[in-house]
């Protein structure tokens, strides 16, 4: 996988170049993206996003401005998502997230709340 990262005013747009271990459709890796498992929400904690990761089919996006506050900063948004005839089994997309809420402040909170609930950490 090769990513590069674009900093932006509170978010990082990334365009992101996989190989993948086998031949996808478009419609798998948006499907697969979208059906990420949302085990923080499953057990309750408090600053989950209701989805880690929202797939545009808009051709604009992402955007920073537009996207870095879905779920509250907390979800990653996804588009662009085309295959990549230079590497074998190559998706390429462009993501956007928040780096001081995901990234960094709300970020760091989600892991002490999985921590305190997995009882690695005293509430």
């Amino acid at each position: 996988m090769t990513c590069t990262r674009v900093n932006v005013l509170e978010g990082h747009t990334e365009s992101v170049f996989v190989s993948l271990g086998r031949r996808a459709s478009i419609a798998d890796v948006r499907q697969a993206l979208a059906g990420v498992r949302n085990e923080a929400r499953e057990l309750g904690l408090p600053t989950a996003p209701a989805e880690w990761i929202k797939v545009h089919d808009d051709p604009f996006r992402p955007q920073p401005r537009l996207d870095r506050d879905n779920g509250d900063g907390m979800t990653t948004t996804v588009g662009r998502i085309r295959e990549d005839n230079v590497l074998p089994n190559g998706v390429k997309y462009m993501l956007v997230s928040h780096n001081t809420r995901m990234g960094a402040a709300a970020g760091a909170v989600l892991v002490a709340e999985y921590l305190v609930i997995k009882n690695h950490i005293a509430g």
